[in-house]
């Protein structure tokens, strides 16, 4: 399979999959839109498996860490700032001490999820290919 005939399979899928999922909605089985998401990452992964092409290169692989990293950092901020926003106004309405909440609680589950997968790449020996 060639690079071009990837994209266009995941755009077949894609369009299938907004298909099945809008249908499921529409008929409240969400277990047939789970289903869809589900055959859609594998019918994928099996199309990726079968490119002969270059997909990525350690430019592409450098670029998204510094992305990924960038953007955790950035919402690490921004959730914070309005963390400390919602705490601060949470006697002009009880609800928004438990938006604050949350906030803050996905924001340190989210650093924490960040610190072991970094932990572990860091430790895990490199592959050789």
């Amino acid at each position: 399979m060639t690079l071009k005939q990837f994209q266009a399979s995941k755009i077949i899928v894609a369009i299938i999959l907004a298909s099945v999922v809008a249908q499921a909605v529409i008929l409240n089985n969400y277990i047939l839109a789970g289903a869809g998401v589900v055959i859609s990452i594998i019918l994928i992964t099996i199309f990726k498996h079968q490119v002969k092409e270059v997909m990525v290169d350690e430019r592409d692989n450098e670029i998204a860490g510094r992305a990924a990293r960038y953007s955790l950092t950035g919402f690490a901020i921004a959730a914070s700032i309005v963390t400390f926003i919602f705490l601060s106004l949470r006697r002009a309405n009880p609800a928004y001490e438990i938006i604050g909440s949350v906030l803050a609680y996905a924001t340190c589950g989210l650093l924490f999820i960040y610190s072991a997968i970094f932990n572990y790449l860091l430790k895990r020996p490199r592959s050789k290919k």
